[in-house]
């Protein structure tokens, strides 16, 4: 599924570059990866152990979260901080895109 987000971000990255201007490339980038970069750490934080006990695989479950909450709200406010021509509504809503490609990505494993 990252895969897919990732593929998704660089073509509506590259349109708009191509379209708009270099500004909006940024920010549907910068917004992209403030989904898919806490979403791959914590896929490598959560999967940290493969054996041990359910208590330890939940733990860490939730370990990952944390950083993942943190991550992402780290990378808005430093993106939003020292990029002065970024257009936050446009990573916002890029945000929210990859979100909603990832819960139909979600849906459709499940109906399988």
């Amino acid at each position: 599924m990252l895969s897919i987000e990732a593929a998704v971000v660089i073509l509506i990255g590259l349109l708009f570059f191509m379209l708009a201007n270099v500004d909006y490339a940024y920010s549907v980038f910068l917004g992209g990866m403030a989904f898919i970069v806490p979403n791959l750490i914590f896929t490598f934080v959560s999967l940290r152990t493969s054996s041990g006990s359910s208590g330890s695989a939940l733990a860490w479950f939730y370990i990952g979260e944390a950083i993942k909450i943190v991550f992402t709200i780290l990378i808005f406010t430093v993106s939003i901080l020292l990029i002065s021509s970024l257009n936050i509504g446009l990573m916002f809503v890029t945000y929210g895109l990859i979100l909603l490609i990832n819960l139909t990505g979600l849906a459709l494993l499940m109906n399988k």
